[in-house]
C-alpha cells in the first residue's frame, strides 16, 4: 500500500513539473530564414513542432501573377504550398504527413473548384482531413484564402 501511495505522490510531483512549464515551453518553432523577423514583429511562429506532431500557423494565399481570377488563385495556392514545403522540412515533414487542414476563404463558392483541384493536384493520397470556412476578411488585406495544417510525423 505505501508503494503504491508513494508511487502516486512521486507521479503527481513529475507531472506538475512538467505542466509548470507548459507544452509549447518545450516546442521547436520552425522559421525559415526569410520569416524571423515575422517571428519577432508579431510574436508568432509558422509553424511549432511538439513531439511527432507540427501545427502550422496560417498561411496566407494571395493572387499571382497574370490571367483569370482562377488562374492567379491558382498560382497563389501552389507558392504557399511552395512555402509549406519548405517550413514541414525544417521539421523533417512533407506534404504527405498532413493529416488536417482548415481553410478560410474570403469567397468560398468562387475560390472551392480551383482549391480542389490545386490540392489534389499537389498532395497524394490518402486525402488529409479538410474543414473550408467562408469569412469576410483575413490579416492581410489582399488574402483570399488562409490555410492551416496539423501534421503528424512517422513513427
Amino acid at each position: 500500500m505505501k508503494k503504491i501511495f508513494l508511487a502516486g505522490v512521486l507521479g503527481a510531483l513529475i507531472s506538475s513539473t512538467v505542466f509548470a512549464q507548459g507544452s509549447r515551453q518545450g516546442a521547436v518553432p520552425l522559421i525559415p530564414d526569410n520569416w524571423q523577423n515575422i517571428y519577432e514583429e508579431y510574436g508568432f511562429a509558422p509553424a511549432l513542432k511538439v513531439g511527432d506532431t507540427i501545427y502550422v500557423s496560417g498561411m496566407i494565399v494571395r493572387l499571382m501573377g497574370e490571367g483569370t481570377y482562377e488562374e492567379r488563385y491558382a498560382n497563389g495556392i501552389k507558392a504557399t504550398f511552395e512555402m509549406l514545403e519548405k517550413i514541414l522540412a525544417e521539421g523533417g515533414a512533407t506534404l504527405d504527413d498532413i493529416v488536417d487542414m482548415t481553410s478560410f476563404h474570403t469567397d468560398l463558392p468562387r475560390q472551392m473548384a480551383t482549391i480542389l483541384s490545386v490540392r489534389k493536384e499537389l498532395m497524394n493520397q490518402p486525402h488529409p482531413a479538410w474543414t473550408a470556412v467562408g469569412t469576410t476578411s483575413l490579416a492581410i488585406p489582399d488574402g483570399q484564402t488562409e490555410i492551416k495544417f496539423t501534421v503528424k510525423l512517422k513513427e
